[in-house]
């Protein structure tokens, strides 16, 4: 029975002292390599911090402020970044896999290299953002304003663009193979090189965009808008 009663006591100890040590992870000071996986970190206030190579998976970050953050090579897979502010941040070759970014503001953010697969982007604003040779496969990206955003050699397989703003966009050289951009906008748009064999582009508006080199088989462009597209590609 002693054996039993001090088993029991050592587990409670050791669980204590667990509980304790996440409990300090996820209140200690933003820091480069912190772990903050699976921490509430809803509103929380990191601008500017230094947090390259930090751990956020699984971490809610809903509300949070991250403008201005060095997120450099970070972890934020699975994390929860609705309606969080994280605008100018660096999360170049940060891992992004299924991070969630609706409703949030990532203007001006650079993604360069970013691993977003299944990354949900929905009606965020986007404005200027960087993803240059990011991986977006099956990305979700409905109704986000990225006008003035640069998506130069990225992968984009099967992306859901609808109701995107992408006006005065470089989308240049990437794959939007499959891609949903239902009554997106493209106005002004440099789409030269990309991609964009079997899209659905109903209802798109492309004018003025330039499509040099652009490869648009077998894309629905029933009811786009079309005036002053350069470069179109024979049919």
């Amino acid at each position: 029975m002693r054996a039993v009663l001090s088993l029991a006591v050592c587990v409670t100890v050791v669980m204590t002292a667990v509980s304790a040590h996440a409990v300090d992870r996820c209140t200690a000071p933003p820091a480069p390599a912190a772990d903050f996986s699976r921490c509430n970190l809803v509103g929380k206030d990191m601008s500017g911090a230094n947090l390259a190579g930090a751990k956020f998976e699984n971490a809610d970050l809903r509300g949070a402020r991250l403008d201005h953050a060095n997120l450099q090579g970070a972890n934020l897979k699975w994390a929860n970044l609705q309606k969080a502010s994280a605008r100018d941040a660096d999360m170049s070759g940060a891992q992004l896999f299924h991070t969630i970014f609706d409703e949030a503001d990532v203007s001006g953010v650079s993604f360069r290299r970013a691993n977003m697969f299944g990354a949900k982007m929905n009606f965020a604003k986007a404005v200027g953002a960087d993803l240059t040779a990011a991986y977006l496969k099956d990305v979700n990206m409905e109704g986000i304003d990225l006008s003035h955003g640069r998506i130069v050699d990225s992968y984009m397989l099967r992306a859901v663009m609808i109701d995107g703003r992408f006006a005065e966009s470089e989308i240049i050289g990437s794959d939007l193979t499959g891609a949903s951009a239902d009554g997106a906008v493209f106005t002004g748009a440099n789409l030269s090189g990309t991609v964009l064999s079997g899209a659905g582009l109903s209802r798109a508006d492309l004018r003025d965009a330039d499509l040099k080199g652009a490869d648009l088989t077998n894309a629905d462009l029933s009811e786009a808008r079309m005036e002053g597209v350069r470069n179109r590609p024979a049919p």
